[in-house]
Order: structure tokens, then C-alpha cells, then sequence
């Protein structure tokens, strides 16, 4: 039976054999900077793309053209959570039959003043502050600045 010491050497050998082995093996490829060839980033090797962007843009999302979410989804979201933004614009929606309508998207409006109507502030007046100001003579300061 080998003993404790015997073993850690083992296997603090191994562990350095192995990280010289990686050091070596890796060392002369990622030296070469610019070769991309056999890589994802190779030109020759990357996926043609058979689904062109026209075909899968060309129809504009639900959302993009509702302003409101799907009523499954929005229906879903207000169950797990009723505080989100999504469920509470379908709450709103549903309020309003825009699902059951078929309803084009719905813009609210809001006719609020704006604030600066709404506080009737004015203007700021142009006249500086008036500040008191104390004329010190150069001695008074002088004498001051002393240190006794």
C-alpha cells in the first residue's frame, strides 16, 4: 500500500503534466491571429439563410399594430400577475370591447394641462438678489488671518 505523501505526489504530477499538456496544445493555434478557418466565423462555412428577412417581416406584429397584447396572454398575465403593465392594458381593453369589436388600435388620450398651465406659475424676476454685503478693509482682514 503506497502511503499518503505517495499519493500527493501523484497526484500533483498529474495535475502539472495535464496543464502542460493543455498549455502546449493550445499554445501554437491560438498564436495565429486572423486564421479563421474551420471556425463559425469562417465564410465558407456559415448556414445559408433560406428564409429570407422580406418573408418573415413582412407581416407586422400584433402588438405593433393593436397597441394592445393577445387576450390569451394578457388574460394569463392578469391571472399570475394583475399589476403588470401587460394586464393592466388588457384590463383596460377588455373594459373597452376592443376584443370582442375587432377594434382598430387603441390610442388613449389624455386632456390633463400640461403643469406650467396648471400651477399658473411666471416667470422668474430678472432682478438679482440682494445680498448684504460687508466692506472689510485689508488690516481688519490681515489681523484676523493672524495666528496668536
Amino acid at each position: 500500500m503506497l502511503g499518503a505523501s505517495t499519493m500527493i505526489q501523484r497526484k500533483w504530477t498529474a495535475v502539472l503534466v495535464s496543464t502542460l499538456w493543455v498549455a502546449f496544445s493550445t499554445g501554437s493555434s491560438s498564436s495565429q491571429a486572423g486564421d479563421l478557418s474551420g471556425t463559425y466565423l469562417d465564410p465558407a462555412l456559415q448556414r445559408p439563410d433560406f428564409f429570407s428577412h422580406h418573408l418573415w417581416n413582412s407581416w407586422p406584429e400584433y402588438r405593433a399594430v393593436y397597441n394592445r397584447p393577445r387576450y390569451i396572454g394578457g388574460h394569463l398575465a392578469a391571472v399570475i400577475e394583475p399589476s403588470s403593465q401587460e394586464a393592466m392594458s388588457w384590463r383596460e381593453n377588455v373594459c373597452n370591447g376592443n376584443y370582442q369589436k375587432c377594434r382598430g388600435p387603441h390610442v388613449p388620450h389624455y386632456y390633463y394641462l400640461k403643469p406650467w398651465e396648471a400651477l399658473n406659475t411666471k416667470a422668474r424676476n430678472d432682478n438679482k438678489p440682494q445680498i448684504d454685503t460687508i466692506k472689510l478693509n485689508k488690516s481688519s482682514v490681515m489681523s484676523s488671518q493672524t495666528v496668536e
